[in-house]
């Protein structure tokens, strides 16, 4: 740890990478020594990362595994985001307005992925960790005949400025 004390005390800067370890170890080192210069960037070290952790932007996924009829796997998230993923579902977001599944015009909550793509829910996890997509939460619940299993997946979103979405119009055939 004194490398690093050493370092602060001859640039009056923190060098440490952001993937530190030893944080408390050099914070009570810091501490002994009395050093409140070092200790104040230590704290705010911690804050920024901690600040990160919280706040990077990412996209995120429901999926819902339920074993009615066979394996029914529904996805809620935003539209864009599912047809990229799975682009064997075509256009049948853009030209389902009044599905109950389409939540607006960017998001679908429980659209009903295995009705138009013919995956088993390991397949569709499989595909959405392919896509850097990771399982952050999950749960599962329910009686007998009507139990589910949910996952939350997330991915980070790059630092540069996501392209955007491409919009789709519905065709309808005219009279």
């Amino acid at each position: 740890m004194f490398r690093y004390i050493l370092n602060f005390l001859r640039t009056s800067k923190l060098l440490i990478s952001d993937d530190f370890k030893d944080y408390t170890l050099l914070y009570e080192e810091a501490k002994y020594f009395q050093l409140q210069p070092m200790l104040l960037e230590l704290e705010r070290w911690k804050q920024d990362r901690e600040a990160c952790r919280f706040s990077r932007p990412c996209e995120c996924l429901v999926v819902r595994v339920a074993p009615d009829l066979g394996e029914r796997i529904t996805l809620s998230g935003e539209k864009s985001l599912i047809e990229e993923v799975f682009p064997e579902i075509g256009d049948v977001m853009c030209n389902s307005v009044n599905a109950g599944w389409n939540h607006d015009s960017t998001h679908v909550i429980r659209f009903p992925l295995n009705g138009y793509c013919h995956l088993n829910s390991v397949q569709v996890l499989e595909r959405l960790q392919q896509r850097g997509f990771e399982i952050v939460g999950s749960c599962g619940g329910g009686v007998d005949s009507s139990q589910f299993s949910e996952y939350v997946l997330r991915r980070e979103l790059k630092r540069t400025s996501r392209a955007p979405s491409v919009i789709r119009i519905k065709q309808e055939p005219l009279d």
